[in-house]
């Protein structure tokens, strides 16, 4: 019997940044809830981002955010997986010295930027609704960092993420997010350690899990759910470890809830 959906927002319950989630997704979160199927969105956003999309429904959900590295649960952080200071101010050195990125430096509460760009910094701010903090130094941030995220304006270049994996590689966890976004996180740190955990303090089961995905940062997630869910579009390693194929993700809730409890 299901009990746990996770799913991730962008390219899966998104198309565009800015769009609004379909309010229809919460009438069926709800439906889901009064069978007992708890739900959790798991995405590469900051925890105010996902809280601020997924308002109507408020700490009656879980919050996996930062690509796995925080696992919000009843309004409380119950899981944080935090980069080693030294290291990762090494790496955020190494990105500061690269020109054609911008560094994000991804806390619990805010995202903390050296912006070179600060057309770049207002519309990540305010045009996407972001909660920044600027910074002179990397002394400045006084909270654990969770996340690096470097920002290609031209779209990711594997020739820069070449060296910075090359040398930072073995000691972080990196992925391609997005297009234009690559992102580091303490070593074993993704969506699939931060279900795992959820699944624990649920005593939830894979085979009692349906996940959604379209990226190389949801494999690890949708590999930890029986039901799990590419969209049509997701690259095709993604594909492999998925079960189903989805084109709209509130049509294919609204079919497993009419499988599981209406059939």
């Amino acid at each position: 019997m299901l009990k746990l959906i996770t799913c991730d927002v962008d390219g899966t319950l998104l198309k565009n940044y800015n769009d609004d989630i379909n309010t229809k997704l919460f009438e069926v979160i709800d439906k889901f809830l009064q069978k007992d199927v708890f739900f959790s969105v798991a995405s590469g956003r900051q925890l105010w981002d996902l809280k601020r999309l997924f308002k109507p429904v408020g700490d009656k959900i879980g919050y996996i955010a930062e690509n796995g590295s925080l696992v919000e649960y009843k309004n409380k952080i119950i899981y944080k997986s935090k980069m080693d200071l030294e290291l990762y101010r090494k790496l955020a050195k190494k990105v500061l010295d690269i020109d054609e990125v911008e560094l994000f430096l991804c806390a619990e509460t805010t995202t903390y930027m050296i912006p070179r760009n600060k057309e770049l910094y207002k519309h990540i701010g305010k045009e996407i609704n972001n909660h920044l903090t600027e910074i002179k130094t990397l002394e400045e941030i006084k909270e654990d960092i969770v996340k690096i995220s470097i920002f290609f304006k031209d779209g990711v270049d594997e020739n820069i993420v070449k060296i910075l994996v090359s040398e930072f590689g073995q000691v972080f966890k990196h992925c391609k997010s997005d297009k234009l976004w690559y992102d580091f996180m303490a070593k074993n740190t993704h969506k699939g350690t931060a279900i795992e955990f959820l699944q624990q303090k649920l005593g939830i089961t894979k085979e009692q899990t349906a996940s959604f995905g379209d990226n190389f940062n949801d494999i690890e997630m949708l590999r930890d759910a029986k039901y799990s869910y590419a969209m049509e579009d997701a690259h095709q390693d993604v594909k492999k470890v998925s079960r189903y194929i989805c084109k709209d993700v509130v049509e294919s809730l609204e079919e497993l809830y009419k499988e599981m409890f209406e059939n």
